[in-house]
């Protein structure tokens, strides 16, 4: 992916959201080291606001393939923002059996969406993946991963299994009526 000579205005936008994010940064570490007199709190928002301007900045400066772009940014920089939750709260041990396969799970659901938004013509097919994607595959694995790792989590099975079905039906729905929409041309 080569980035482009991007237009003025986008290219000022994108010094202005960095001088923001990084005054933010700023505000929150001399905050920070002037109450406790070393960087605990402040690394949260600093790594977050990390993130999210890591996952901005190709949108705003790529002039193609900007949303593979900002998935890529986003896939990269959050893993090692769990790494961070997981060193800077005192309960140790969930990144690997919890957070990791949540964060694959979530960020291949994403990847299958865009991949479907970009290549499939008929918008109601793409949306009844997005549904059937995040409504019925990624709520599984999210129950299967929770209920793994937190024996009793206290999710009511019930909810979770009509949420689920309620998404199976409403994707399957919205499939066909975008073939009656493809096949029945007035």
């Amino acid at each position: 992916m080569i980035i482009q000579q991007p237009n003025r205005t986008a290219y000022r936008v994108e010094m202005i959201l960095s001088g923001v994010f990084l005054f933010a940064c700023l505000v929150c570490f001399i905050v920070n080291y002037s109450i406790d007199r070393f960087f605990s709190w402040s690394l949260y928002p600093a790594g977050a606001l990390f993130m999210i301007w890591a996952t901005i900045t190709p949108f705003l400066l790529l002039q193609k393939n900007r949303t593979e772009g900002s998935f890529i940014a986003l896939s990269v920089t959050l893993i090692p923002f769990l790494l961070l939750v997981q060193w800077l709260v005192p309960a140790k041990g969930w990144f690997l059996p919890l957070a990791l396969p949540l964060a694959l799970l979530v960020l291949a659901g994403l990847g299958i969406c865009l991949f479907a938004f970009r290549f499939i013509k008929n918008k109601l097919y793409t949306v009844a993946v997005a549904i059937f994607v995040f409504g019925v595959v990624v709520n599984y694995g999210v129950g299967i991963f929770v209920k793994n790792y937190l024996p009793y989590s206290g999710v009511d099975e019930v909810s979770r299994i009509s949420t689920m079905a309620a998404a199976g039906i409403l994707s399957l729905l919205l499939a066909v009526v975008g073939s009656l929409k493809t096949t029945v041309r007035p």
